[in-house]
């Protein structure tokens, strides 16, 4: 199978894993909301609109790629450089990464190096 189809279909599936979560956790968030709500007084209707509005735009928030969680969550040395496994060279490294997510070996156009940005701003990228 050629790599750029199956680059491309396990984005898709990732993509639908994370929308599956979203949905997962929005439910499972709507559920333990209504389940509190039955506790407390009924009169309150008002606010927990309010919520579910603020709710909303939690989900759709998070349907954005926030880049920064995933780079901090990397692990570093001690002198601050992500230690990630280059997929091009296919060996470990300790790099800078910047605010767009790209690693300071990152090599504009090589599918190694996009796949590796991807995977970097999902959050999946190999570590050592």
């Amino acid at each position: 199978m050629d790599e750029r189809l199956k680059s491309f279909l396990r984005e898709q599936f990732r993509e639908a894993g994370r929308e599956y979560a979203r949905a997962r956790d929005a439910y499972q968030s709507g559920r333990k909301s209504a389940e509190t709500e039955d506790d407390t007084n009924e009169g309150t209707n008002g606010e927990n609109s309010k919520q579910t509005v603020a709710s909303e735009q939690e989900i759709t928030d998070n349907s954005k790629p926030d880049i920064s969680t995933p780079v901090s969550a990397l692990p570093c040395n001690e002198t601050g450089q992500a230690r990630i496994v280059c997929r091009r060279d296919a060996e470990k490294r300790a790099v800078r990464i910047d605010t767009e997510a790209h690693p300071a070996c990152f090599e504009s156009g090589h599918p190694d190096c996009e796949g590796c940005v991807r995977d970097i701003r999902s959050g999946i990228v190999e570590t050592w």
